[in-house]
């Protein structure tokens, strides 16, 4: 059996447990002694992660007192799954990777969106449009971008255990004539079909409502309930700093849940703005 296969990961995942467990060290001692937040040790231990650092299953190898041959064999099942890369190791560390690595891991994906459709509902060719803004059509940047949308949507949505995605979209996101008509209409319609899925949720918030929040953000819930936010779409956004800072957003969160149009009534919205963007064309 290939080192790198999920077998393997969740060897190397139960074999960090116990020596964590019999080394008496704690989750919080853990990530004090190895710099980390202790929301990323919780997803180490229960295997909600990429790809793990061989340094890094090295460094906990020493620090609970692995002996020699554990820690050479669990140091090359890290090195062999390393070689899975992930869609977004094709960009630049930092340019919101380790947004997309949460992304990835999160049970439940909470999104208010503003200005946009959010990214990970966005039709292909509305998509294009935004990123024609950017780069050069026809570009290998370009082709390149376009690509990574259909990647990172396959990879969260479409996985075999996909999160529930639930986003407030703020009606000027639906209203903002991205593309033009034509591209409008695709994406609404691909809303229409998108929001007939068991684990995803549309609310639109009508423009009466007001200005409710002036920024996008997203709240990830991981598996175990840790909670991540992030402010903005990557990779410009910045992660929400401290646990009281997250439970505000997530709070704020259901309050726009509340205040915007139930989900039942989404599909009608859809079609009465589709209407609309049909009586313009005349």
């Amino acid at each position: 059996m290939s080192r790198g296969s999920p077998v393997r990961k969740h060897y190397l995942v139960s074999q960090l447990k116990r020596l964590r467990a019999e080394a008496r060290l704690s989750q919080e001692q853990v990530a004090e002694e190895m710099g980390w937040d202790v929301s990323k040790l919780y997803r180490i231990e229960n295997g909600r992660f990429v790809r793990l650092n061989p340094e890094s299953v090295a460094a906990l190898c020493r620090l609970y007192g692995a002996d020699d041959g554990l820690f050479e064999e669990l140091v090359a099942i890290a090195k062999a799954a390393r070689r899975h890369k992930p869609w977004w190791s094709q960009f630049e560390e930092g340019a919101g990777n380790d947004f997309y690595s949460v992304e990835y891991e999160a049970t439940l994906i909470e999104e208010y969106a503003v200005g946009l459709v959010p990214e990970l509902v966005q039709h292909p060719d509305y998509w294009a449009a935004l990123v024609r803004r950017r780069v050069p059509a026809g570009s290998a940047e370009y082709q390149k971008l376009c690509a990574a949308l259909r990647q990172r949507q396959a990879a969260v949505l479409e996985r075999d255990d996909p999160p529930r995605f639930w986003s407030v979209v703020d009606e000027s996101a639906l209203r903002c004539a991205v593309g033009g008509p034509q591209v409008m209409r695709a994406q609404l319609t691909h809303l229409l079909e998108l929001v007939k899925h068991p684990n995803l949720v549309i609310q639109v918030l009508p423009l009466s409502q007001g200005m409710a929040h002036p920024a996008t953000f997203t709240v990830l819930r991981l598996d175990g309930g840790a909670k991540v936010g992030y402010i903005g779409v990557p990779p410009h956004g910045c992660f929400v700093d401290g646990g009281d800072r997250v439970a505000a957003y997530a709070q704020r969160f259901e309050l726009l849940q509340a205040t915007a149009l139930p989900p039942q009534e989404t599909p009608g919205y859809l079609r009465r703005v589709l209407a609309e963007l049909e009586d313009a064309d005349g």
